[in-house]
Order: structure tokens, then C-alpha cells, then sequence
């Protein structure tokens, strides 16, 4: 019995020292679209476990399957799933005043968040300093799962994203081979504002003949001069080399006024421009960033050679629904000898989420991208897309 009553004081103790959760979402999505329609389950287990020496410990997976039914085509009901297992993120962290460093798979976004974000192999660290805070990264990308990554700097990336995966082929597994080293640097301006500067290199070690290598230079301004209402401006610079040691240099920028609305609705109100440059001529090309998601929920092409203008606006109509819409559109910054439009066309998306309780969260979108609002993609017609997704928590 006194060694019952021992090990039950024991572990009284240890949950003082610890605690450890753990659990399990279900995330299930449908989609329809012009091309066809998609059923995407995902489940990610995840466990986390903090001690009270600043140490915490955070480890997700990701497993997950893609179902298609296509409008056309031989296939006539739904093809065989594709399942893709991932270490989503594993991270063990250590934080004190003013201190804070964490290596695993980690997060990352750079500064105007157009270069490199997502998650990465490596550490990450911040410190305070009397005058604002640094923070400085080393970052490894070839073990990520290529579609997660999103690494499409060389035509030899595209290449092997495009190519089809599965258990019998895993050396298409693995995204493109770069390794990042980051510095920042934060100091505020006055009470309301802050100035960054960041300085980021990208090292490719593929085996590859065709390689590039660049670093960005970035300046970011963020102004609050009416508390709710900011400006924020950006600018980059780009200076790449490739396999035959010729040296290249692009641009980008990012501005964007954001403000809540005054009134009893919890709402806000951001417009947004983006731009990267394109291929202007001998010395100044398309800017590459490391990871090139699309820029719109339809619209297909990523911020290099493109400028795009949105406005988003979000409400929290209660506290368990809110709704977000958004007006976007996309012009070419650069010409092109093969077509003589500017301008893309226009997209509109909007989308609600509703989540009742901490457990449950259902999730609803759709829009439609209008290239008859353009002169570039005249012969496309209208792309929709329709989306529904329930996320539960175990």
C-alpha cells in the first residue's frame, strides 16, 4: 500500500514538473472545379509536451490521400487514391526572457513573406537586444515532400514536381536540395512603428547541372499612425548566379494598408499589392523566390514576372462564425515577345468557417477566376472552384 501512495506522489509531482497532450484531427475536404471533382482526407496526429524550464517539445504528422473523378476522360468513376505520409513538423524549443531558439522541423517565413516560408529542416533562433531583436536561421529543404514544399526555382525543380509518386518510386519523394542561412533585424520606430532589415542566401545542392544559387536583401517599414489603421512597405533585392557563373539581379515589393472598421462588427479591411519583377532584360530577370505557392485560390502562377492587387475583407459575425471575401487582380511585369496582352484578369473568392465548439470546425468556399477581364489568357474560359471541409479534434 506505501508503495501505491509513493508512485501515486510521484506522479502528482511529475504533472507539475510537465505536461504532455497529445491528439488527432481529421481534416476532411471535398472540391469541385471545372476539370472535375476531389474528396482530399487528411489526418494529422499530433503530440506536445511542455516542462517548466522553458524547454517544450512539438511533434505532427500528416497522412494523407487524393481521390479524383475527372469530367472527361477514361476514367469513369473515382481513380485510385494517392497516399502521401509527412512529417509535418517536429520541434524541440527552449525560450526565456528575451531568448528563444527552436531546431526540428521548423517554420520560417522571411520577412515580406515572398521569398520563403513553410516548414524546413534546421533551427531558428531570437534574441532581444536593447535597441530590438535578431533572429537568424539555417534551413534544409531536400527532405521535405516536394508538393509541400512548393520549390520550383529551375526548370530541372518543375521537372521533378511534375512527376507521378508512389511507394515503388520514393526518389521522387524528396523536394528540390537547398539549403537557406538567414540574419534579421528588428529595432522600433517611435512608440507604433518598426523597421526590418533581413539578409537571406539559398545554396543549391542538387546534383543537378543546372543550379542556382541567390540571396535577397529586404527592407520592410511598418507604420501605425492611427493606432488601428497601418501601412506597411516592403522592398527586396535579388542577386542569383547559375551553373555557368552568370550573375543576374531582380526586384520585388509588397505594400499594403490595412484598418478594422469602425462599428460593433468585429470586421477589418486589407488591400494589397505584390510585385515581382520579370524578365526585362540582360541583367535584371524574373524574380525567383525559394517557394512559389500560387497567388490566388484559382489563379495558378506564383508572384515571379507578376504583380497582383487584392483587397480582402474579413467579420467575425459571432464568436463562432466568421466570414472572408476577396477581390484580386493580376498583371504581367514584364513583356513578353510571344504575347502582347498585360493583364491576366480578376478573381473573386469568398469563404465562411463555423466552428461551434473547439472540436468541430466546418469550413466552406468558392469563386471564380475571369480571364475575360485580361488580355493575356483569351482562349481560357471562366475557372471555378467550390470547396467544403470538416475539421474535427480527437
Amino acid at each position: 500500500m506505501k508503495k501505491i501512495l509513493l508512485l501515486i506522489l510521484l506522479f502528482c509531482a511529475a504533472a507539475f514538473v510537465f505536461s504532455a497532450d497529445f491528439g488527432l484531427l481529421v481534416d476532411q475536404q471535398f472540391e469541385a472545379n471545372n476539370t472535375g471533382i476531389e474528396y482530399n482526407p487528411l489526418f494529422i496526429p499530433w503530440f506536445s509536451w511542455n516542462g517548466n524550464n522553458g524547454l517544450s517539445l512539438y511533434f505532427s504528422g500528416r497522412l494523407s490521400m487524393q481521390y479524383d473523378k475527372p469530367n472527361e476522360g477514361d476514367t469513369a468513376g473515382w481513380g485510385d487514391p494517392v497516399l502521401i505520409p509527412e512529417l509535418a513538423r517536429f520541434a524541440l524549443s527552449y525560450r526565456n526572457s528575451g531568448f528563444f531558439i527552436t531546431t526540428g522541423r521548423v517554420s520560417y517565413t522571411d520577412a515580406l513573406g515572398m521569398t520563403a516560408f513553410g516548414l524546413f529542416d534546421g533551427f531558428r533562433l531570437e534574441a532581444s537586444l536593447p535597441f530590438g531583436s535578431i533572429s537568424a536561421a539555417a534551413l534544409y529543404s531536400g527532405l521535405l515532400y516536394r508538393k509541400s514544399a512548393e520549390i520550383n526555382m529551375t526548370a530541372a525543380d518543375t521537372d521533378i514536381n511534375n512527376e507521378p509518386w508512389g511507394f515503388d518510386n520514393f526518389g521522387n519523394y524528396f523536394a528540390s536540395k537547398r539549403l537557406l542561412a538567414s540574419l534579421r533585424f528588428d529595432t522600433p520606430l517611435a512608440e507604433y512603428h518598426t523597421l526590418t532589415f533581413e539578409a537571406l542566401a539559398q545554396f543549391d545542392l542538387n546534383d543537378s547541372d543546372e543550379k542556382l544559387h541567390s540571396q535577397y536583401g529586404a527592407v520592410l517599414v511598418e507604420l501605425y499612425p492611427q493606432g488601428k489603421a497601418g501601412l506597411i512597405i516592403g522592398a527586396l533585392f535579388e542577386a542569383m548566379e547559375n551553373s555557368e557563373n552568370e550573375f543576374t539581379a531582380a526586384l520585388g515589393a509588397m505594400v499594403r494598408f490595412k484598418t478594422d472598421i469602425p462599428g460593433s462588427l468585429n470586421d477589418g479591411l486589407n488591400i494589397t499589392m505584390r510585385f515581382g519583377s520579370g524578365s526585362w532584360n540582360e541583367t535584371f530577370c524574373a524574380f525567383t523566390p525559394v517557394t512559389s505557392p500560387a497567388q490566388g485560390e484559382i489563379f495558378p502562377y506564383s508572384i515571379s514576372g507578376l504583380t497582383m492587387i487584392s483587397a480582402d475583407y474579413s467579420a467575425l459575425f459571432h464568436r463562432t462564425f466568421k466570414a472572408e471575401a476577396a477581390l484580386r487582380y493580376f498583371l504581367r511585369s514584364h513583356e513578353d515577345p510571344e504575347s502582347e496582352g498585360m493583364f491576366y484578369g480578376g478573381e473573386v473568392w469568398a469563404s465562411a468557417a463555423w466552428q461551434p465548439f473547439n472540436e468541430l470546425r466546418l469550413i466552406a468556399g468558392g469563386g471564380a477566376f475571369f480571364p475575360g477581364m485580361g488580355n493575356i489568357l483569351v482562349d481560357i474560359e471562366t475557372l471555378w472552384k467550390a470547396r467544403v471541409g470538416l475539421i474535427i479534434s480527437f
